[in-house]
């Protein structure tokens, strides 16, 4: 609910959640494009750099190896909702140049990935977390800290096992929820 002096209150929309990896990839399928109307992403880096320790090991590769590293921020409509770095590995990038330009793959990253090395996406695994933003997760996603955030780091493999992609991507509070269901028992 929201209250403005002069006008009484009035039910807000309740805020879009997230859409997983999983979905998005759905989506490209489904559509050709990744992001649904109203949605967009500005690329705001796309270069090579070493591998840090966490991304080398999502990667399986040793730290300090060089990587692509594509960073973008998605927005709906003019409000950034989401901010996202993908990691590949040299001889991704080397198959699938684009992601070393600061232009928009409208099919989504792992699609086009999929489409220039013939590596189809299998199995996708999330690990999920939630922490306090830190300043350049604020200034991206234009908010004042403190302000609790969803991480949730994605890794891509291929049918061999072989990772096509590792991403870490951060949601701000509100735009989050996880739902799992499990047996529980015989």
């Amino acid at each position: 609910m929201e209250t403005r002096q002069g006008t009484g209150s009035t039910v807000r929309e309740r805020t879009p959640l997230a859409r997983s990896a999983g979905e998005r990839y759905a989506t490209a399928l489904a559509t050709g494009q990744i992001y649904t109307a109203g949605e967009y992403a500005e690329i705001v880096g796309a270069e090579t750099v070493p591998a840090p320790d966490d991304v080398a090991a999502g990667l399986g590769i040793e730290a300090g190896e060089p990587v692509v590293r594509r960073d973008r921020v998605t927005f709906e409509g003019e409000r950034p909702v989401a901010t996202s770095t993908s990691w590949f590995t040299m001889a991704v990038g080397q198959a699938a140049p684009r992601l070393l330009t600061r232009e928009r793959v409208r099919e989504g990253t792992t699609r086009y990935v999929e489409m220039q090395t013939g590596r189809v996406p299998h199995t996708g695994r999330d690990w999920w977390t939630a922490r306090l933003a830190t300043d350049a997760e604020l200034a991206l996603l234009q908010m004042e800290g403190p302000e609790a955030v969803s991480e949730v780091r994605h890794a891509v493999y291929d049918a061999q096992g072989e990772v096509l992609a590792y991403e870490v991507g951060v949601n701000p509070a509100g735009r989050w929820a996880r739902t799992e269901e499990y047996t529980m028992g015989e």
